[in-house]
């Protein structure tokens, strides 16, 4: 999917091929999408409109505003198309978990490229005529010899995890980049109203504070009950002069209290009107690219570029230090009990019996990725009684899942058996772990 600049800003927008889920969540939005079609124009979407490759390619470098890339890097000609849409487009937002994490397909990076494709066309028992089988060639791309995320071709600008990504997430990252998301961005910065200005100032004692960049006119009035600013009304067109004291202290994010970096992801949803924990996530610069885009009045557009530096800084931390992702997970938005009145006593299979819908998958002795997958999907699967697979991510990454999910069952929920028992039992580790991340782990390479 692509987006991009065309007279009077509308906004052009596009598709790539590949699987139809992530497109079929987008549609899936129905009425949700009428506040953002008026502004978006189709240039590029083989799946649906006869836009054709080469309109890609003739297109000026830099024309596009945004391209949306979804779809796993199997072949020589997905990693070209995926160049090509790096080099046309200013922004790179990676849709699905195809792009973000490689997907199921990345487990084909368990075996030698040229075993799988002996697999795949030589041996694989639907094979009539052994004879002629082989890897077909004529007007073929070749295959890629590893499956890597979309980050690891080209540069990304944003992320939208899951697969299928969930409606409400494709349509607030679209929001977000025509600039529909009001913010109030008043001229001063909170500082200027808060009662801590003339003595007791949190900066000053080494609290963490948004006031010097987030627009004044608060009604809650955090620092009256000394509470720092979290940033709840974005940004302001101006700073006050203690943005040299919060920009100091973001430099050095390594230092700061727990309690203090916990609270940075509320800050960048909040300032910046996004659902970055559920399956929406930017890197470091791009607040500076769409700065420096030519693009609409987005709410950072006019945004002062000490307020740019510093949440780019935190978002680049926190990309860098996924650990911080561990304290959301899906069991947090699991409405299932936990220390239930069943018992895990050993490993069932998904085909042995039907779980009920009220007490942990764990517990009643089916494995569920829940407690080392990434929030934001809102336990969409769990709540039609399937467990979950893992599609959002993991929350701590470069470990071995396996393992790591042994240890949460193990000690946190009600599991009769020891952690070695439980490993053993896991027929296979990898692709229940691993399902859509191995491709995003390099040990696997």
């Amino acid at each position: 999917m692509l987006l991009c600049n065309a007279p009077i800003w509308q906004k052009q927008l596009v598709f790539p091929r590949n699987c139809w889920g992530c497109h079929q969540s987008l549609l899936n939005a129905h009425l949700g999408l009428l506040p953002i079609l008026p502004a978006l124009d189709i240039v590029y979407w083989p799946a649906v409109v006869d836009f054709k490759y080469d309109s890609l390619k003739a297109r000026p470098d830099g024309d596009i505003l945004v391209g949306f890339v979804e779809g796993s890097l199997r072949t020589n000609e997905d990693v070209e198309s995926a160049k090509l849409m790096r080099q046309k487009c200013q922004l790179i937002i990676s849709f699905g978990s195809c792009s973000c994490y490689g997907n199921v397909h990345g487990l084909a990076n368990i075996w030698d490229v040229q075993e799988a494709i002996n697999r795949k066309f030589k041996e694989a028992e639907s094979i009539t005529n052994k004879d002629t089988a082989g890897e077909p060639r004529a007007h073929m791309p070749g295959f890629a010899s590893k499956i890597v995320p979309l980050d690891e071709v080209i540069k990304v600008d944003a992320y939208i995890a899951g697969c299928p990504p969930k409606p409400e997430a494709i349509i607030s990252a679209v929001a977000f980049l025509l600039g529909q998301k009001p913010q109030p961005k008043a001229d001063l910065a909170f500082c200027n109203d808060c009662v801590l200005r003339e003595s007791g100032c949190l900066l000053e004692k080494g609290t963490l504070c948004f006031g010097p960049i987030t627009s004044i006119g608060c009604s809650l009035k955090c620092t009256s009950d000394g509470k720092p600013c979290v940033g709840c009304l974005g940004p302001s067109t101006t700073v006050d002069i203690r943005v040299n004291k919060l920009g100091e202290m973001v430099k050095n994010i390594d230092s700061l209290s727990s309690g203090d970096k916990k609270n940075l992801y509320e800050f960048l949803a909040l300032f910046l009107n996004v659902p970055l924990m559920a399956g929406f996530d930017l890197a470091g610069d791009i607040l500076k690219q769409i700065k420096h885009s030519g693009a609409p009045q987005t709410p950072l557009a006019d945004m002062p570029s000490d307020t740019i530096n510093i949440a780019s800084s935190i978002m680049t931390y926190l990309r860098d230090h996924r650990e911080f992702l561990e304290i959301s997970n899906v069991c947090d938005t699991c409405p299932r009990i936990i220390n239930s009145k069943s018992q895990m006593t050993r490993v069932k299979r998904d085909y042995e019996g039907l779980p009920n819908m009220e007490d942990c998958f764990i517990e009643q002795g089916y494995l569920c990725a829940g407690p080392i997958t990434k929030a934001g999907c809102g336990g969409m699967c769990i709540r039609v009684n399937s467990p979950c697979s893992g599609c959002f991510g993991q929350t701590e990454w470069n470990v071995d899942q396996a393992e790591r999910f042994a240890e949460i069952a193990t000690k946190g929920f009600n599991v009769a058996l020891s952690k070695d028992e439980l490993l053993s039992q896991i027929k296979d580790k990898i692709g229940f772990a691993e399902k859509f991340t191995l491709a995003a782990n390099k040990n696997y390479r």
